[in-house]
């Protein structure tokens, strides 16, 4: 159960919710922050629990996205939209963080269920976890 004292503003997420974020991310000499969209990665189940949740970066730069640790997103097919996506994006699932929720500024959409389950291949091929075959 989630205490008062565990976090100062608690937002509903599910897995999936696409969110806006300050994202962090390590340049050769220090840790610098990025106004982007993100994805919530983490259980259902944790995400009711705990204070901080794991996301997964969506960036517009489309270089490399055809690894099978990215998944593209057209703006305006169907999942685009719902998501709430401005621009064609890739959701990078080699740049994660684990984020306070507190620094969720608002909820702009969600992924359905197709795009879901591309992700969790892509975090599979991501993490190395069991189900692909990894070079």
């Amino acid at each position: 159960m989630i205490q008062p004292w565990m976090c100062t503003r608690m937002i509903e997420l599910s897995r999936g919710d696409v969110v806006l974020v300050s994202f962090p991310f390590v340049s050769p000499r220090q840790l610098h922050r990025k106004r982007r969209p993100a994805v919530v990665v983490q259980s259902d189940r944790y995400n009711r629990r705990r204070a901080a949740v794991i996301i997964a970066a969506i960036t517009t730069t489309r270089t490399h996205a055809q690894l099978p640790s990215k998944v593209a997103v057209a703006k305006d097919s169907p999942e685009g939209r719902e998501a709430g996506l401005r621009l064609d994006s890739v959701v990078d699932c080699q740049t994660l963080a684990t984020i306070p929720r507190e620094e969720i500024a608002h909820r702009l959409g969600r992924f359905p269920a197709g795009v879901m389950r591309r992700l969790d291949q892509a975090l599979q091929d991501a993490l190395g976890l069991p189900g692909r075959t990894h070079n």
